[in-house]
């Protein structure tokens, strides 16, 4: 999946475009910790346990499998998206009834916003951790992190000037899913805390309790610390060089930034269509099977990537690159 820094990134540039629905726009600016928890609302499920996620991934272990997070991105992500937008447009859930119009619009709009840049990305990021694990051995899901840190970083370099992370300002402000994230207390009380609870009752079993979910918006938030950090900073510096550039976000085979582009335009196409069922009231089995029709959201894990070259199967072996550019590209 694109990494979670970058669909903070989207969401706020987002919240600033001016062809979406005026009203929506609004909302989204005003109430942009909202945005920012839609934006990465499939994803919160995997933030478990910072120690163990950090000592994974520094020891290139295989991504822990979450059974939530995989169901809201493959197990009917179309009817689980309709689902979520009927729930914050009715506003009588627990938690949803806590949360103001404009706050319900800016969830959504973030949500809509994870789902379009993952249907658009996600196919570019399976294809360069595949395409990584046939080149240097290792686990698929350790390449997907890298490839994900360095879409991120080359992103953010490219339009902002410079990488978000090892700054201050990313803990204290860009980061933040709530309003006042706790670093240490469970925030079972928060409405975002039990909505989430509540509307991922979709999935029956797999449902998480509130305290769940408040570990999650937690450990996000520890998350956030860690790669706000000075460290954090000096490994961007080190590692956003030509060749990572090359091997992951431009080069003859891609480039990342017209499939971000891509993205963004599905977002605000999408995100149009979720506003104007939320307007027009209309939440029946035929607004539900038009606007399905037209987001066409498939699985988010594993969306199609037509526009890149054929890779081997699965046990095959590319050879390996010698060129300086492909050099691996470290942690």
């Amino acid at each position: 999946m694109p990494s979670p820094i970058l669909h903070l990134a989207h969401g706020r540039i987002l919240a600033r475009e001016r062809d979406l629905p005026h009203g929506l726009q609004q909302a989204m600016e005003a109430e942009i910790h909202y945005t920012r928890l839609g934006s990465i609302f499939p994803d919160l499920p995997f933030y478990t346990n910072i120690v163990p996620m950090t000592l994974g991934y520094w020891l290139e272990r295989p991504a822990e499998v979450v059974p939530i997070a995989s169901r809201m991105h493959s197990d009917s992500p179309d009817r689980f998206s309709w689902h979520l937008l009927e729930t914050l447009a009715r506003g009588e859930a627990p938690g949803a009834r806590e949360m103001n119009a404009s706050q319900r619009l800016a969830l959504m709009a973030g949500y809509f916003s994870h789902v379009a840049l993952d249907l658009e990305i996600h196919g570019l990021v399976n294809w360069c951790a595949r395409r990584d694990t046939l080149r240097y051995g290792g686990h698929e899901s350790h390449h997907h992190r890298l490839t994900e840190k360095y879409h991120s970083l080359f992103f953010h370099i490219d339009h902002d000037g410079h990488d978000c992370l090892g700054r201050r300002s990313f803990f204290s402000e860009r980061s933040k899913v709530l309003d006042q994230p706790a670093f240490v207390r469970l925030q079972r009380e928060h409405p975002a805390a039990r909505f989430t609870s509540h509307v991922l009752g979709f999935y029956r079993e797999h449902q998480p309790s509130v305290e769940r979910v408040a570990s999650w918006l937690r450990t996000f938030r520890h998350f956030t610390f860690l790669v706000s950090i000075p460290a954090a900073k000096r490994n961007g510096d080190r590692l956003g060089h030509a060749g990572n550039r090359y091997r992951y976000y431009d080069n003859e085979d891609f480039s990342f930034d017209e499939y971000w582009q891509r993205g963004y335009t599905r977002s605000i196409e999408m995100l149009t269509l979720a506003y104007d069922v939320v307007r027009g009231g209309d939440l029946g089995d035929g607004a539900q099977r038009e606007f399905l029709d037209k987001a066409n959201i498939l699985d988010l894990a594993y969306p199609p990537a037509p526009d890149l070259p054929p890779l081997p199967a699965p046990g095959a072996a590319l050879p390996a690159q010698s060129e300086p550019a492909l050099a691996f590209s470290g942690r």
